[in-house]
């Protein structure tokens, strides 16, 4: 009885510790992203979907937080955000378009 007890608990003890992840989507459109911040915990992804009729470069700079990809209209990237902190995701073809995501822990 002890060990049934014990295997549940620590049954429970893992289905807590379970981090279920979030996946947010942020759309380009008339060259301009979606949303201009967005608020996420870590380990949530963000799918970045072009919906422009232009190609887009989507990248980051933030330490711990790179990425960079080009995306042709109707291409879509999904970046996972590990790292608490503050993330500036910026378009290197176009330079107003800039987003803020806040990576809570």
């Amino acid at each position: 009885m002890r060990r049934r007890l014990t295997a549940l608990a620590l049954g429970a003890a893992l289905i807590a510790l379970e981090v279920v992840a979030a996946d947010f989507t942020v759309v380009q459109k008339a060259r301009a992203f979606s949303l201009r911040q967005l608020t996420i915990k870590a380990g949530d992804q963000v799918t970045f979907t072009n919906e422009d009729g232009v190609s887009h470069n989507v990248y980051s700079e933030t330490k711990g937080a790179e990425f960079d990809f080009v995306q042709r209209p109707g291409a879509a990237n999904a970046v996972r955000f590990s790292q608490p902190g503050l993330v500036e995701v910026q378009c290197a073809i176009h330079p107003v378009m800039k987003l803020q995501v806040q990576v809570a822990p």
